[in-house]
């Protein structure tokens, strides 16, 4: 189906995250665990988009900002935003979503069948035997584009997604049955194992409000 797609199909075929450059299958295999246990624990019944995580993970200092998508019921996984201004401005700016995906871009993970996922990475999944929650949720990891494409993230990107991903779970492990479910405030430092060593993540969940007051922009 590759070479079918590249002789026969307009564009190149969408290149894989095994492309990324320092990315490695381990790495990969545990990110691909790890969301499909974020999949499995369905933050999406808890979390909506007013309820903004700021996420800090070694070696970033700034915290990104992560929203749970699903609670609407049609694409599930996490929104990351580079900047709190970003968070604000899907919230203010007068601009239709098309207009600011041309002013803007963020990091994703989302949920969808096998062929949004590329040819490389199908292979490297079948061959490494790496996890995946559901036949219609393969996680598909990118950077939005201006074009409203998805383009490969960054390294640093899946290295901060494989942090914050074991930091989300830590947190509803610990929390939400207590708490049935109910979302509470939450500032807290979570240790996480990461391919490349254990890593001490801080993980806020704000209140809404507080994401349009500059005193809670760091």
């Amino acid at each position: 189906m590759g070479e079918m797609e590249t002789e026969m199909g307009k564009y190149e075929p969408l290149p894989g995250l095994v492309s990324i450059p320092s990315v490695t299958p381990q790495m990969l295999g545990h990110l691909y665990q790890l969301a499909a246990q974020f999949y499995q624990a369905t933050p999406w019944r808890w979390f909506h988009d007013h309820h903004p995580f700021a996420i800090a993970c070694p070696p970033e200092d700034t915290p990104r900002y992560a929203v749970v998508m699903g609670s609407g019921g049609e694409v599930f996984g996490l929104a990351v935003y580079d900047q709190l201004a970003d968070v604000r401005a899907m919230f203010t700016s007068p601009v239709s979503p098309r207009q600011m995906a041309k002013l803007r871009t963020w990091f994703v993970l989302f949920f969808e069948a096998a062929p949004a996922v590329s040819f490389d990475d199908l292979d490297a999944m079948a061959v490494n035997d790496w996890l995946v929650a559901a036949p219609h949720a393969y996680p598909v990891f990118g950077r939005t584009t201006p074009e409203q494409a998805l383009a490969l993230p960054a390294q640093s990107d899946l290295l901060w997604m494989e942090g914050a991903l074991g930091a989300l779970l830590a947190y509803m492990d610990a929390h939400m049955e207590v708490d049935q479910g109910e979302v509470q405030l939450a500032d807290l430092t979570v240790s996480v194992p990461r391919v490349g060593g254990e890593a001490h993540v801080h993980l806020r969940l704000l209140e809404f409000e507080a994401i349009f007051r500059e005193d809670h922009g760091g």
